[in-house]
């Protein structure tokens, strides 16, 4: 019996030797707990939009027009930007806001008008999957004569035409006089909206695009002596 004994005891210790490793790996894979390394966190910062009303950009006539697309017909006058009375003038902002919402201010005086039918116009063209759009003053008058009642009008607008809902270009008449006026253009979205020393003047609605285009942004003009103060671009 004492034989049998000591037979059985080193089975069983044969048998915990062998069960061992298995109890061990058992162990690590289901009651073990992962640790994150910390080269394993993120540390990609979450995106922050900015403050409505941040500065983008603010033009600076004093360094001239290196940067600018501008067509002939703009010069310097002081601390201002001057065009001549001609057809189709254009100047391209240096700048496109990377955001979908945002604001153009531009402070203008239209100094004279040359010609019946001249016009200010602020506008993006339209892009791929953007519509464009369009805000400014329209048939400016060279003299104070008003035949049946014709007067200038303002209107912002969608490019294209088609892309608005039937009945929603609705221009408004408008006499800039020979003052400052600041003209802002706010694009939310799909709209684009006019205002003119601070009043809400016209507003147009894209049917076809969720987002407006944001650039190239342009200033054209014709048939004026058009002065431009400070152009800004903020957010909304």
């Amino acid at each position: 019996m004492r034989y049998i004994a000591k037979y059985l005891t080193l089975l069983i210790s044969i048998s915990l030797l062998t069960l061992l490793p298995l109890l061990f790996t058992a162990c690590e894979s289901t009651g073990s707990t992962s640790v994150i390394k910390p080269d394993q966190l993120s540390l990609t910062p979450a995106t922050t939009p900015e403050p409505s009303n941040t500065l983008l950009y603010a033009s600076n006539w004093s360094l001239g027009l290196d940067h600018w697309q501008a067509s002939p017909g703009w010069k310097l006058l002081g601390k201002n930007l001057q065009t001549e009375p001609l057809n189709n003038l254009s100047l391209t902002i240096p700048y496109q806001p990377a955001i979908s919402n945002y604001a153009i201010e531009v402070p203008l005086q239209i100094v004279h008008v040359a010609a019946d039918g001249g016009n200010v116009i602020i506008g993006a063209d339209r892009q791929p999957g953007k519509d464009g759009y369009r805000a400014g003053i329209l048939e400016l008058l060279s003299t104070s004569m008003r035949p049946h009642g014709s007067h200038p009008h303002v209107q912002a607008y969608i490019d294209p035409f088609g892309s608005m809902e039937r009945g929603s270009f609705d221009p408004s008449d408008y006499e800039p006089g020979t003052q400052w006026h600041t003209f802002r253009i706010e694009i939310m979205g799909a709209e684009v909206s006019l205002f003119i020393d601070g009043q809400s003047i016209s507003n147009a609605i894209s049917t076809k695009t969720n987002t407006l285009s944001n650039g190239p942004i342009h200033l054209t003009c014709s048939e004026v002596i058009l002065r431009l103060g400070t152009i800004r671009i903020t957010t909304l």
